[in-house]
C-alpha cells in the first residue's frame, strides 16, 4: 500500500486517539476495501477495546477472525494469506501488523504505526511475540480476499 494511503491516528470527539480505528482503516485499505475504510473512519473515533470493536464489526456485517492469546500462529496465518492484522502493540496502542519479513537470516514483525505513517517498524519475532503478549495479545484480521502479491519487474536476457 502506498505511503500516501497510510492512515494517521486522529483525535475524536472525546479528545482521545483513534489508533484502533486508524489501524483498521489501514488494514481495510490493504485489503482493497477503500470505501469500507472511509465509512469506518467517518463513523468511529476515540478509544476502543476488543469486545466493542468486535460488536461494531458484527453490526456492520464484517467477517473477521481474532485472537486474545498472543498466538503467533494467528500472525503466521495472517502473513501466509497476505491479510495482515491489527493488534495491541505498545502501551495502550494499536497498530497494523503487515506480516513477517525475513532479513539477515532472522524473522521480524513488520508494523505500521498510525502515529508514524510512511515507515515500517521491524521487531525480531521472539521479542515481538513476548511484547505483544505483554500488551494483551489481541489481534484481528478481516476475512476479506487477501491482497494480491507484490508486483515485480520482469525482463528478458539477450
Amino acid at each position: 500500500m502506498p505511503n500516501k494511503l497510510h492512515q494517521r491516528n486522529w483525535t475524536g470527539k472525546l479528545n482521545q486517539g483513534s489508533c484502533v480505528h486508524a489501524s483498521l482503516v489501514n488494514h481495510l485499505r490493504w485489503l482493497n476495501e477503500y470505501e469500507l475504510g472511509e465509512r469506518w473512519r467517518a463513523t468511529y473515533s476515540d478509544g476502543e477495546w476488543d469486545s466493542r470493536l468486535r460488536s461494531r464489526l458484527d453490526a456492520a456485517d464484517i467477517d473477521y477472525s481474532y485472537t486474545i492469546k498472543a498466538d503467533p500462529r494467528f500472525l503466521d496465518w495472517a502473513t501466509a494469506t497476505r491479510r495482515g492484522a491489527i493488534l495491541w502493540w505498545k502501551p495502550a496502542h494499536c497498530c497494523t501488523f503487515v506480516g513477517w519479513v525475513n532479513r539477515d537470516g532472522r524473522q521480524y514483525a513488520a508494523i505500521l504505526d498510525n502515529n508514524y505513517p510512511g515507515r515500517f517498524e521491524l521487531t525480531p519475532r521472539e521479542q515481538f511475540v513476548r511484547l505483544w503478549a505483554g500488551y494483551g495479545g489481541f489481534a484481528l484480521t478481516v476475512l476479506d480476499d487477501p491482497t494480491s502479491s507484490l508486483p515485480y519487474r520482469s525482463y528478458e536476457v539477450f
